[in-house]
């Protein structure tokens, strides 16, 4: 078999890959009942926090201790990974054409980058925390507050031209990025 069929194959990429494209499928059609345009953001926002949270349970292998003691280059392999969960969400919800594709791109990057962060952090069975947990409490404080939140922490919520929500997110999704290209998965 080739390395990079073997490399999916031991993330069941294929598994994770079916029940991303299921859930976000779910809230798709949630999302057309919103009558706000809030609404239909946090429902998209809730897809994509899925799609990347069950994804990145395939960003760690069974046994991540036995990959760091091979001879292959598993950098470029982890950054191609994180990329193409993140091309994936973004083509997945490209068909809700009820969001702005520049709030759909900022939360896809910004999610990846967390998704790839709690990887490294909390290993591959908990990686799903960290964006779901971000997400909560973004959605939790807009819908709370008569104001807009913080645009740095209630990023994914912000509207597409606010330039803090748009770094926050671009500097987490590089950060998640090149953190989990180098460390790799958190060994247990």
């Amino acid at each position: 078999m080739r390395p990079l069929t073997l490399y999916l194959r031991s993330r069941q990429t294929a598994v994770t890959t079916a029940v991303a494209l299921a859930c976000v499928a779910a809230l798709g059609g949630l999302g057309q009942t919103a009558d706000t345009p809030l609404g239909r953001v946090v429902l998209a926002l809730f897809a994509v926090t899925i799609a990347v949270s069950v994804a990145a349970t395939s960003l760690a292998g069974a046994d991540p201790a036995l990959e760091r003691t091979t001879a292959v280059a598993w950098w470029w392999r982890r950054a191609a990974h994180v990329v193409a969960i993140g091309v994936l969400a973004c083509t997945v919800m490209a068909l809700a054409p009820e969001v702005p594709t520049a709030v759909v791109a900022r939360n896809v990057i910004g999610m990846t980058g967390l998704a790839a962060l709690g990887v490294t952090l909390l290993g591959g069975a908990l990686a799903w925390c960290v964006p779901m947990v971000w997400t909560v409490a973004a959605v939790s404080a807009s819908l709370t507050s008569r104001t807009p939140g913080v645009p740095v922490v209630t990023w994914p919520v912000q509207p597409a031209d606010t330039t803090a929500a748009v770094g926050a997110a671009g500097v987490l999704g590089v950060v998640g990025l090149a953190v989990y290209a180098v460390r790799g998965p958190r060994v247990q």
